[in-house]
């Protein structure tokens, strides 16, 4: 199985942070593995349909789930929008928690049935960030530590009825024990399969293709100009 950290870029955020300056930089900090068992492309759901879903041709108003369940929303609708919100919420948290517990918990909840390996691969992800970052690798973190990661941007590929990969634009932040803070901007693929009557995350990371080429700076004139597209977040949320 692949390594999941981006080691090399996450050591870009390492200097940042030790000199305790504010970067921007170009980096994916946490991806997880393509899984052998699990191809490139979703597996089909248990009831297939073959229309592809129309596909949105500018910025998107974020939608929320019907429901939740440990602290993430789920229950989206069966349209592309619907599979642009989920990943945005998902990877948004997947990306965001220094908490290997926590991690494996959101895959449980967020993670596609069909690979039951999701749950735990993130949890040595997120263990080897922590380490990457120069944090230990287990228990509780002295404040103000945090790793934050926002979806901004995306684009799409692949799309079908219930499969699409989502490719997100990123802008993540860590504060490090002594507040030091460092910035960077991510491109995540994120396959999504809709099963079991939602939208599930499959991968991020595994598709095999690079997409660094498309890093930007969020809401800027050169992310417009790769092809990215605005996402709009909404207020509120589902009980």
């Amino acid at each position: 199985m692949r390594d999941l950290i981006d080691t090399h870029r996450v050591r870009r955020v390492l200097i940042a942070v030790g000199a305790l300056m504010a970067a921007t930089l170009v980096a994916v900090p946490l991806l997880m593995s393509h899984h052998p068992q699990h191809s490139a492309k979703a597996a089909p759901s248990q009831h297939p349909t073959t229309t592809p879903l129309p596909l949105p041709s500018g910025a998107v108003t974020l939608v929320h789930g019907a429901h939740m369940a440990d602290g993430i929303e789920t229950g989206y609708p069966h349209t592309t929008i619907g599979a642009i919100s989920a990943a945005a919420q998902y990877l948004g948290a997947v990306a965001s928690t220094l908490d290997p517990d926590y991690a494996a918990s959101l895959m449980r909840v967020a993670g596609d049935p069909d690979d039951a390996s999701l749950p735990a691969s993130l949890a040595e992800s997120t263990v080897k960030l922590r380490r990457d970052l120069q944090l230990p690798a287990s228990g509780p973190l002295p404040p103000p530590t945090s790793f934050q990661t926002t979806p901004q941007m995306y684009q799409l590929r692949d799309a079908t009825a219930d499969s699409v990969m989502v490719l997100l634009l990123t802008s993540s932040t860590f504060i490090n024990t002594r507040g030091g803070i460092a910035q960077t901007t991510g491109v995540f693929p994120v396959r999504m399969h809709w099963t079991g009557g939602d939208w599930r995350l499959a991968d991020i990371g595994g598709t095999g293709q690079d997409f660094s080429v498309l890093a930007a700076t969020p809401d800027t004139q050169e992310a417009a100009g790769r092809g990215w597209k605005a996402l709009i977040a909404t207020v509120g949320g589902a009980s």
